[in-house]
């Protein structure tokens, strides 16, 4: 038999191989950093449980020492018995939710419980003084702090104000503030002041604020005025008018003027100025200038307010408005929140009465105008309006209420508690962006979110019913009433 040829070696189950001196290095080195890398996420999870930890022990400490300041106020537990109660539970569950090692429920139990608190403590501090406020309105960031020594905090709707208390507003921030005698400030970006006791003699004293730096708006009531002191003047601005306060940060000149009704002023050096309608002075040092006029305020022409645009079919929208005599140009603005802080469209030099948009996003967008002289001299804002952008939404006005909806759902409609402050109430909830809101059949401008504050003023004394309506861009409809009482001085 013929011998068989050798066959060939099977290298397939070798079981040694050749490794370089540069793979061993590599590998190493691979090693020694997946090693770190494992080390260091275990650091992290146990430092970030450490600080978790700590700041949860921070706020129940903060809870347990508002629970004690408040122990001895009698008109807490009068008047605040259940929010007390619950506040307490909410701090017992952060400790044994701490206690169990879950500590960012504790954390979270507890902030609600400081939270709490600090809403009682806040309403029984504006119960007991003159010249004091509460936000009814927040944009951006916004700030406030207790008196000289307190800490800065983030300002919270409806958080209430007292006399010696700071407010600023940052870069993009505005707030609207209302006053018990019914004034309405509106704060602008980069703006500080101080809520300041009340003055007057007589009847009762008049609201005040002292300007630091920054641009205020501000709109009395019929039976009050309201003091503005800045560095360089004293603004008294009359019953029934609306003006303007602006002061330039790091040097003594100020900007006054009134859009409607009259203001007093008064510079620290003496000299004196009625601003009547439509006029502004300006004041460097202890000069203030004479009166000048204001360009008037225009008027929206088109689209009519609280147009509904169909995003699906409408890629342009056409903004219009009347001319104002001697205006040389015009500012626009178009925003997706009330208060125009971080503008879709910011521009000052529009020649034309008119402006051609491009219709890209949905939700609710507000729009105004104002002229310029020819000597630079800006006028008041128009009247906001606004225009609702959804799919498939009908064109032209808004349907008939209980209207079969796109999807025949009415919008969400959620209310806070109202919140009573005098003769007025703050109303305040939430819809769907880009639903239109009515507080006692005047319509509400809403956040882009749907969120939205309305202060009311009712002067039947008695029960009264408060009516709040949210329509979507199909018709449908939801209708909330709650209940309140007002009760004379």
């Amino acid at each position: 038999m013929p011998a068989q040829p050798a066959q060939k070696a099977d290298r397939s189950g070798k079981d040694w191989y050749s490794i370089s001196v540069e793979t061993l290095r590599g590998g190493a080195l691979l090693l020694l950093l997946l090693v770190l890398g494992v080390a260091g996420f275990f650091f992290w999870l146990r430092w970030s449980a450490t600080a978790t930890r700590e700041e949860a022990l921070r706020a129940i400490a903060q809870a347990e020492a508002l629970q004690e300041r408040l122990s001895g106020e009698k008109r807490a537990a009068e008047s605040f018995a259940p929010q007390m109660a619950d506040a307490a539970a909410k701090t017992d569950d952060g400790r044994a939710r701490l206690k169990a090692g879950d500590v960012r429920g504790a954390l979270a139990s507890a902030n609600e419980a400081v939270q709490e608190l600090q809403e009682v403590l806040d309403t029984l501090a504006l119960r007991g003084g003159a010249g004091q406020a509460q936000f009814s309105q927040i944009q951006g960031e916004v700030e406030f702090r207790r008196g000289d020594g307190g800490d800065w905090q983030e300002a919270r709707s409806r958080v209430q104000l007292q006399s010696g208390d700071y407010v600023r507003t940052g870069d993009n921030g505005s707030a609207e503030i209302m006053f018990q005698d019914g004034t309405l400030y509106t704060v602008r970006p980069n703006t500080q002041f101080i809520v300041a006791p009340g003055s007057g003699g007589g009847g009762a004293p008049e609201q005040s604020i002292q300007m630091e730096y920054g641009w205020v708006n501000l709109s009395t009531t019929k039976e009050s005025s309201s003091n503005v002191k800045t560095p360089g003047a004293v603004a008294r601005v009359k019953e029934s008018s609306e003006a303007f306060v602006a002061v330039e940060k790091g040097n003594n000149q100020g900007r006054f003027g009134t859009i409607r009704g009259k203001m007093e002023l008064a510079s620290n050096g003496g000299l004196t100025r009625e601003v009547g309608e439509l006029q502004q002075v300006t004041q460097t040092g202890d000069l203030l200038s004479e009166p000048k006029t204001m360009p008037a305020r225009p008027e929206p022409i088109e689209p009519e307010d609280d147009l509904l645009v169909d995003l699906d079919q409408t890629k342009r929208l056409v903004l219009s408005w009347s001319p104002v005599p001697g205006a040389s140009h015009y500012a626009l603005q178009v925003s997706r929140n009330s208060l125009f802080v971080d503008n879709v469209i910011d521009a000052e030099n529009r020649a034309k009465t008119r402006a051609t948009l491009g219709v890209r996003g949905e939700g609710a967008f507000h729009w105004r105008v104002a002229a310029f002289a020819a000597g630079g001299v800006q006028g008041p804002w128009s009247d906001p309006r606004t225009f609702r952008v959804a799919p498939g939404a009908p064109a032209g006005a808004a349907a008939a209420p209980g209207g079969a909806g796109k999807d025949g759902a009415p919008p969400p409609l959620d209310l806070e508690d109202v919140k009573t402050y005098g003769s007025i109430f703050m109303v305040a909830g939430r819809s769907e962006p880009g639903a239109r809101i009515e507080v006692n059949g005047e319509q509400v401008k809403p956040n882009a979110d749907g969120t939205f504050t309305k202060p009311v003023q009712l002067t039947k004394e008695g029960w009264n019913i408060i009516e709040v309506r949210a329509r979507d861009a199909w018709g449908n409809e939801t209708v909330r009433r709650q209940r309140v009482f007002v009760e004379t001085p």
